[in-house]
């Protein structure tokens, strides 16, 4: 397989980046956008909506630590951490803003992060079916992460990640088929035991990112466009009508525009690809540097 994109350092950490160039070489191109993938995402997941969208503006996708061709770091990811290593990357690839930041499920966080704490980089947020709480965290956080290592060291050692990662991932990804040119990637990637403990690691500190993220909101302004996109299989439940209500909620919440994208399963991406693009180049105007 060819590996897209390429290595750049970053906070002493060896990252995956995979920059798609603008198909417009001249005239007016849409203002820069950054893909950040959920709880345990890949640069792949994002392949069809990068693709639409870089017709007409530079696309970035990076892997975090652990994730996708990343090398792991050993430390458990920080909200203002990840906001950070964001505005890393793009000093890496020669992109100084504003850009449209997209985060989706659990990257909602690390996105509006981004957003509060370099605003001057940001033209507009996308959250997309956004992590909106992160649970009480009764259990202390050393407990946590001792829990998920452990875990991860298990299914590691008894086979078990080796054997549960692709139908994991068909379970998780509804759009996933045993043709999917991701398939191969899979393999390779679900298989890797930091792969999976830097998963099990991320869910652990899910409440201390989601505290942080609310106290970010308590001490900064958060001035940029933004948009809520919920996902929705288009069938009514009790549960899909609570989770609408949550993301209606968090648009209020940020002032945001609040879209429905349906059908679609949690993930969106590569459920409605081209529907997706359309919407994120609905939250900022061409690129004012062009």
């Amino acid at each position: 397989m060819t590996t897209p994109g390429r290595m750049i350092r970053v906070d002493g950490h060896d990252l995956h980046v995979v920059l798609t160039e603008c198909a417009i070489r001249s005239g007016a191109g849409g203002v820069p956008v950054v893909l950040c993938g959920g709880l345990a995402g890949n640069w792949f997941d994002w392949d069809a909506v990068a693709a639409v969208l870089a017709r007409d503006r530079p696309v970035v996708r990076f892997d975090r630590p652990g994730f996708g061709l990343s090398a792991p770091s050993g430390m458990p990811p920080t909200a203002h951490g990840e906001a950070d290593r964001i505005a890393a990357v793009l000093d890496a690839v020669d992109l100084s803003g504003p850009v449209i930041v997209v985060g989706h499920s659990l990257a909602g966080f690390y996105v509006e992060a981004f957003a509060r704490l370099h605003p001057d980089r940001t033209a507009a947020v996308v959250l997309l079916d956004a992590s909106v709480s992160g649970g009480a965290g009764l259990i202390p956080r050393r407990w946590r992460l001792a829990a998920a290592r452990t875990v991860a060291s298990v299914v590691t050692a008894t086979g078990l990640q080796r054997r549960l990662a692709v139908p994991a991932w068909r379970l998780l990804d509804h759009s996933a088929s045993a043709g999917d040119a991701r398939g191969a990637w899979v393999r390779r990637i679900w298989r890797s035991p930091s792969y999976l403990e830097a998963a099990l690691v991320e869910n652990a500190v899910f409440p201390d990112l989601a505290r942080e993220v609310f106290a970010l909101r308590r001490r900064t302004a958060f001035s940029a466009a933004a948009l809520v996109v919920a996902a929705h299989t288009g069938r009514p439940t009790p549960w899909g009508a609570l989770w609408l209500r949550s993301q209606r909620r968090l648009a209020s919440t940020l002032g945001a525009r609040f879209e429905v994208l349906r059908p679609a399963h949690h993930v969106a991406m590569v459920d409605q690809p081209d529907r997706l693009a359309d919407l994120i180049r609905t939250v900022a105007g061409p690129d004012p540097r062009r």
